[in-house]
């Protein structure tokens, strides 16, 4: 992930559709530089995730992003690394979770880690009708669960029910597509042909988020060990009734909003497993208790995980960073 490094830094006044294609991250280091302060914090230098030595700058204070989950083949080498740890000067995790896998397997200082969670621009919750289908959506990368809600969503043999999916190698930039040669080409050949479903493949983020307004349930049965997930965060400002997993940072994301199915072990238990579930969920969708709930979720998540909260414990960071 070499290309999170090259992420714009400050994207104010450029349209979104002239930029390069960004998945979750790429989207957050915008943002950090367009709400926060960092840019005048010139003693600081930025790191993404990667570990790496080259990244390092020793006449500046290191600051690492962690997005990656602790079970990323990419993080051992420096992380059990002293001369590297010994080069970071702050460690930020996106998550409780995230961050307590890392403190348990790697055995990381705690005096200089801090949580700082995702954060969204406000997405305005519009309350939908009774009239015409329910649109269930899915806006991650094809790795993420694709592949199980697929046949997922075949089972429900539902004729009232659609589902669009924004998914796409391309959501990482032209290199990170070339790099994946067509394999989740499937998935995708799969989804334009069934009954029912729109593949809509790459879309801007403010595409993705109109395309929220207009959904009923984020449909996310994760297979992926997310540290936080920022499509759920948007799915949730949207008022998106989530139905996913409990894997990785879901539960503590989705928080008490969520519909969470354990994790199965295999696609055969998995599958029916999710789609039972989603199709119990399509059926309570205009019930009392699942509307009067949708608008507080919204106020939640929109609330919660605000660029206007978040900055300020950003900016709080990088101050003391700077003193110390």
């Amino acid at each position: 992930m070499d290309w999170l490094q090259q992420v714009p830094q400050n994207n104010i006044g450029v349209k979104e559709e002239s930029l390069p294609p960004m998945g979750g991250t790429e989207i957050l280091k915008s943002g950090l530089y367009k709400y926060t302060d960092i840019a005048q914090h010139e003693d600081i230098n930025l790191l993404l995730s990667n570990p790496y030595f080259k990244n390092i700058k020793y006449t500046k204070k290191n600051l690492l992003w962690q997005h990656l989950a602790h079970s990323d083949e990419s993080l051992k080498s420096g992380y059990t690394d002293p001369s590297f740890m010994n080069a970071i000067n702050s460690f930020v995790y996106v998550s409780h979770w995230q961050h307590e896998k890392y403190r348990w397997i790697f055995k990381i200082p705690l005096e200089n880690a801090h949580i700082i969670k995702n954060a969204i621009e406000p997405i305005e919750f519009k309350p939908k009708t009774e009239d015409g289908k329910i649109k269930l959506i899915y806006t991650s990368a094809p790795f993420r669960g694709l592949d199980m809600l697929l046949p997922a969503f075949e089972m429900l043999n539902r004729d009232d029910v659609e589902l669009d999916i924004y998914s796409s190698a391309k959501m990482y930039g032209a290199g990170y597509e070339a790099h994946t040669n067509g394999v989740y080409e499937e998935h995708f050949e799969i989804a334009r042909n069934m009954k029912n479903v729109n593949y809509m493949g790459y879309a801007t983020n403010d595409v993705i988020k109109k395309a929220l307004q207009e959904a009923h349930i984020f449909a996310y049965p994760s297979t992926f060990e997310e540290t936080c997930c920022l499509a759920m965060v948007e799915a949730g400002a949207a008022g998106c009734r989530m139905v996913t997993t409990n894997l990785g940072a879901l539960y503590e994301t989705g928080s008490e909003y969520a519909r969470f199915m354990p994790m199965q072990a295999v696609p055969e238990t998995f599958i029916p497993a999710y789609a039972k579930m989603l199709n119990e969920e399509i059926d309570n969708y205009w019930s009392i208790k699942t509307q009067s709930k949708l608008q507080k979720q919204s106020d939640f998540y929109n609330e919660n995980y605000s660029w206007d909260l978040r900055s300020k414990e950003w900016n709080r960071l990088f101050e003391k960073i700077s003193s110390t």
